[in-house]
């Protein structure tokens, strides 16, 4: 049976509402906080792309059993949902109150009906640019499903790890994204935080952009194709030129900060 628990205005929040029950089914009175961040946070929902990012908070690491069980649980829960799927990453208290460059997680989950299935116990097994972003924008936009502020748990990340994560997503997306719209929308979004020091949505760093960049034709087709109104290909050319345009403004706040 499908789950439709979305909610006008907050099309994310009532998902996120129901995989917090299971957590706390599954881990009871050592589930701290769970926060929506990503598009749930941030805004700028886009039905058939869009999934739904959780960061969630225990008190202790957890057992090899006890996090099987939360896969589990999750991912029966999330796929019945009709969305793209379901980003979770449980932390610790501790992982969260200092924040390090490489991911302490103790689960790094995705699941959906529309995303391949990756389950990770591992830290180590991951690159950690993910995680201090995730983390950046969990301490200023994390949007509480249960919890304190996420200000309370979730201890600064240095602007230098910071920049150095953006230069590191930016060349997984070049190695690796194959749809160039998110390519686009992803550069602006980091090349926003650069400039302005904000975290924002792909939509709103979009539309950031197309006021500052010499390519605003490619900017303007990459937020169309997000939202289904546009069926056209980007040319990789122009989107690779963007990205490196973006890359160099991040190489250049970081040889600022002394840590290229």
């Amino acid at each position: 049976m499908e789950d439709n628990l979305s909610t006008p205005g907050r099309p994310l929040e009532g998902y996120g509402h129901a995989a917090t029950g299971r957590l706390r089914e599954l881990l009871g009175g050592e589930l701290l906080a769970a926060y929506l961040i990503g598009s749930g946070a941030l805004g700028g929902f886009a039905p058939d792309q869009s999934d739904i990012d959780i960061v969630a908070v225990c008190t202790e690491p957890q057992s090899d059993a006890r996090k099987q069980a939360i896969v589990a649980g999750l991912s029966r829960q999330a796929m019945t949902w009709p969305l793209r799927g379901l980003e979770l990453v449980l932390y610790t208290r501790a992982a969260v109150a200092r924040p390090a460059r490489t991911p302490r997680f103790e689960i790094n989950l995705n699941v959906g009906r529309r995303m391949p299935q990756h389950v990770s116990l591992d830290p180590a097994s991951e690159p950690s640019h993910w995680f201090v972003l995730d983390l950046s924008i969990l301490r200023g936009h994390g949007l509480a499903l249960t919890g304190p502020p996420a200000g309370e748990l979730v201890g600064p990340v240095p602007r230098s790890w910071v920049l150095e994560a953006l230069r590191d997503s930016l060349a997984w997306h070049a190695a690796h994204e194959s749809l160039l719209h998110q390519t686009v929308l992803s550069a602006s979004r980091g090349w926003r935080y650069v400039e302005e020091g904000v975290w924002s949505s792909k939509d709103d760093a979009g539309t950031w952009a197309l006021q500052r960049t010499d390519d605003p034709s490619l900017v303007e087709a990459a937020l169309a194709i997000r939202h289904g109104t546009h069926s056209g290909a980007l040319d990789p050319a122009r989107v690779h030129a963007f990205q490196r345009g973006v890359q160099a403004v991040v190489e250049h706040a970081l040889a600022e900060a002394g840590t290229a």
